[in-house]
């Protein structure tokens, strides 16, 4: 409830002052909970929002469903204006953008998709990045609407446009994404994502990944595969693909994450490559400050403090 409008529902000021009810942001009040999803603080949040403005950055992108860095922390509410209102609220960073455009999910006004990739890239590593497009372009927003929102001296820019190039809407999930980067990156292409396995008495599988040309199919086996109906289910699966001849190599996330040099090395061997070590610092040099690695989590954070102390001020 906003405080201007209290007279009209007929409630006292000293009521929002209780224990029942909470300060959300400047003039809005809702009852009192332990905690709050982003989705419910946005939908609180966005009456309070200065004309023609939307929530952006990670936010737009939480609310899209898109795949958020891996082990990112709490953050504030982030939105963009085209107003050119100066307007800070608790909880609430607002950055002012004449390029902006907004759009209405769910009720909630959001960013559009590539200006929000446009924002992300200001602050996202390629790795954080292209799990990003590839889940914009999933969800239907083209690779030339993005191009077109880049402004060509924009922080970020060059990553952005990388991150276009090597993104792949079939992907299913953060991790193959990184996975499918890291293959790439290190020279171990063409990867193909999302591949039918064929046997027989036809489809068998549908793999991750396959390394085009080879018998490899590297796949992330993520926490759900040590469910027992999830093993038992992988392993019908591993052995209708070894009777075609594929290459099931599965990796665990702390061995895309820490271990680099194992999957890299493996795609040598399936590729019939000898070893060169100048493949896996390739792919250091972009996922140092990723938020694979506690640097990356940590710049991340940094970043993304300087936004809270702004709205707290």
């Amino acid at each position: 409830m906003r405080t201007r409008d209290l007279p009209a529902h007929g409630v006292p000021l000293w009521r929002l002052r209780g224990p029942e009810w909470e300060r959300v942001s400047h003039g809005l009040h809702a009852p009192a909970v332990f905690e709050r999803s982003v989705p419910e603080l946005a939908r609180l949040t966005a009456p309070v929002l200065p004309r023609d403005s939307g929530f952006g950055h990670l936010t737009s992108a939480h609310l899209r469903g898109w795949w958020l860095p891996n082990e990112l922390g709490d953050h504030v509410l982030l939105a963009t204006t085209r107003s050119g209102l100066h307007v800070q609220r608790q909880g609430l960073y607002i950055r002012r953008s004449r390029y902006a455009e907004a759009e209405t999910l769910d009720g909630i006004p959001l960013i559009a998709a590539a200006q929000t990739l446009v924002e992300l890239a200001r602050d996202l590593t390629l790795v954080d990045l292209v799990p990003m497009v590839d889940c914009a372009l999933a969800a239907g927003t083209s690779r030339d609407e993005i191009l077109a929102a880049i402004r060509p001296r924009a922080r970020g820019a060059q990553t952005l446009r990388r991150a276009v190039g090597l993104a792949d809407r079939r992907s299913e999930s953060w991790w193959e994404s990184v996975l499918r980067l890291m293959h790439v990156v290190a020279g171990m292409g063409p990867v193909e994502c999302q591949v039918d396995v064929a046997g027989r008495n036809g489809v068998v599988a549908r793999a991750d990944l396959h390394l085009v040309g080879t018998d490899r199919y590297p796949e992330c086996d993520g926490g759900e595969h040590r469910t027992r109906a999830r093993h038992l289910a992988d392993l019908r699966r591993d052995k209708a693909m070894h009777r075609t001849g594929a290459e099931r190599y599965g990796y665990t996330t702390s061995e895309i994450a820490q271990q680099p040099h194992v999957v890299i090395d493996d795609a040598e061997t399936a590729r019939g490559y000898s070893h060169d070590p100048r493949r896996v610092a390739r792919w250091w040099t972009v996922a140092r400050g990723s938020s694979l690695t506690a640097y990356g989590r940590t710049r991340l954070a940094r970043r993304l403090r300087r936004y809270r102390l702004a709205a707290e001020r």
